[in-house]
């Protein structure tokens, strides 16, 4: 090894990393591979394994034996399984990686120079790519719309049509993402209730919230292979379940209640309220009121968790709403509602609700 690579080693910030599995097995080889392909490599690798019942414990322990494995006793979602990486783990810096992510050559030391450049980053995010198609963007950044969701940045759109942002970003999504361990915790790391969708949007609003940085790391790129089965959607053709519209009923307005400032809250109420009755009639087209019902009842349930859980949110928050929150166009899965009327009512809604964004913006709290 020569003189320069082994100072850069012995002086390089040590890094955990934290692999997400549930049922996974297929996934894993790869993805643990990667991580130690990665120049240098994390000091430490943890399989946090929501209770696998496909092998995945035992293929690691006996493919992998120098990664320590966390059950979390049931499958409590990833959320669960990342706050237990982050809390066992003993560095400062943890990289959280979902099972079916492979990250290409030079991607954690780009997401760890992406933070290491400003001390008030707490997350660096690499540029997700399809498996199936690595000249196309899967997840990128994204920005916090008022509404409570996530404003995707070049969602499917080619990678040479895809800049890189210069700055900091608005948002993460968290299938592969370097933390800061002191304000992860500090903010209650991904809230366990939200079980899985928004919880990227969650984290993003607490930590920015407290005046940190969220950020894109420029060069750094893995691979996304399959998804969530029965969440993820993958190109025009995608089904939307009934699980991910129960999921969303539920989970966005659980993010408004921790995150949103009230004075916000009631003032972006006719927008959240016209929204959320857009999205009932989207889920009564595809047979999911029952699904989009019982999210809402399971919210009711939740509220006091919600109001608790706000309060730790809160805690140390110094920016407002107005400075966080953006109104641009909502992003859909490619081809839904592009053209026609659907398309003519998608054009309507993002007018509107930009039109009702620009009337309260500097109200809100």
């Amino acid at each position: 090894m020569e003189t320069g690579d082994l100072r850069r080693r012995i002086f390089a910030p040590v890094i955990s990393a934290i692999v997400v599995n549930w049922n996974g097995k297929d996934y894993l080889a790869a993805c643990l591979q990667a991580l130690l392909d990665q120049d240098p490599p994390p000091d430490e690798i943890l399989l946090a394994d929501n209770h696998s019942d496909d092998g995945s414990r035992e293929f690691v322990a006996e493919r992998f034996p120098s990664v320590r494995l966390i059950d979390t006793g049931s499958n409590h979602g990833p959320c669960r399984a990342r706050n237990l990486g982050v809390e066992q783990a003993r560095h400062e810096l943890c990289l959280l990686v979902d099972n079916d992510v492979v990250m290409q050559p030079g991607a954690l030391r780009a997401m760890r120079q992406e933070l290491e450049a400003d001390p008030k980053s707490a997350l660096a995010q690499a540029r997700s790519l399809c498996d199936d198609d690595k000249e196309r963007v899967h997840y990128d950044s994204a920005d916090l719309h008022f509404l409570g969701t996530l404003v995707l940045h070049n969602w499917y759109r080619k990678v040479d049509a895809s800049p890189w942002p210069e700055g900091p970003v608005g948002a993460a999504i968290a299938l592969c993402v370097l933390v800061r361990k002191t304000p992860y915790l500090a903010c209650g790391g991904f809230d366990e209730n939200l079980f899985i969708l928004y919880e990227d949007n969650q984290l993003s609003y607490k930590l920015r919230m407290r005046g940190h940085r969220v950020r894109l790391a420029r060069g750094a790129l893995c691979l996304h292979r399959g998804g969530t089965a029965g969440l993820s959607l993958r190109g025009a053709d995608a089904k939307y379940s009934g699980r991910r519209t129960f999921l969303h009923s539920r989970n966005r307005w659980y993010v408004l209640l921790t995150c949103m400032r009230w004075r916000t809250l009631m003032l972006t109420l006719p927008a959240q309220l016209l929204y959320g009755a857009v999205y009932a009639g989207f889920g009564h087209a595809r047979g999911h009121m029952r699904d989009w019902w019982i999210g809402k009842v399971e919210l009711v349930r939740l509220v006091p968790v919600a109001l608790r859980a706000r309060k730790l949110a809160q805690r140390g928050r110094c920016v407002p709403d107005r400075e966080l929150l953006v109104a641009s166009p909502l992003t859909l899965n490619p081809g839904l509602a592009e053209g026609g009327s659907k398309g003519a009512l998608r054009r309507v809604l993002d007018r509107t609700f930009a039109a009702w964004w620009t009337c309260v913006r500097r109200l809100c709290g």
